[in-house]
């Protein structure tokens, strides 16, 4: 049987951010959120995850990139229009504005665009909205808002 993400984590990660992947990896998986390890040609010596729900993605998760060492595990979401619509939760928004991903010109978006999200216009922004490196326990109720956000799409 091949290697699961959990079992990544367990190999890779400690402490807090061991405990905050595996419950953000089991809120995933209650939510019937499939992992597809990415194993083409610019992911496949590193772990990297596309995160599926009813065969479209909605975000991934790298654990232990070589080219990034000073992150241990990040999760991006998706390019999603369902981050336009304004939230009533406050604190979820600010996280989530903490959060945004802004183009880094990395080839992937073409230099960034104007995006509203939750209700706030940004420019430059990535194709993938937001970015969370090394997540803690603090980032959950963002990152499992913006996992229900998607479903509901």
């Amino acid at each position: 049987m091949s290697k699961q993400i959990e079992d990544y984590i367990d190999e890779n990660l400690i402490d807090e951010a061991k405990t905050v992947a595996l419950e953000f990896v089991t809120f995933l998986r209650n939510n019937n959120i499939e992992f597809y390890k990415d194993n083409g040609p610019c992911w496949k010596d590193k772990i990297y995850y596309w995160l599926k729900y009813d065969e479209n993605c909605v975000a991934f998760i790298v654990i232990n990139d070589p080219d990034e060492p000073e992150n241990l595990w990040t999760v991006w979401s998706d390019d999603s229009a369902v981050f336009k619509n304004d939230i009533i939760d406050e604190e979820i928004k600010n996280i989530a504005w903490n959060h945004v991903d802004f183009c880094g010109h990395c080839g992937s978006c073409s230099g960034g665009k104007k995006k509203i999200i939750f209700g706030k216009e940004f420019d430059g922004v990535c194709g993938c909205t937001f970015r969370v490196d090394n997540p803690k326990r603090s980032d959950l109720p963002f990152l499992k808002k913006m996992i229900e956000s998607c479903l509901m799409r």
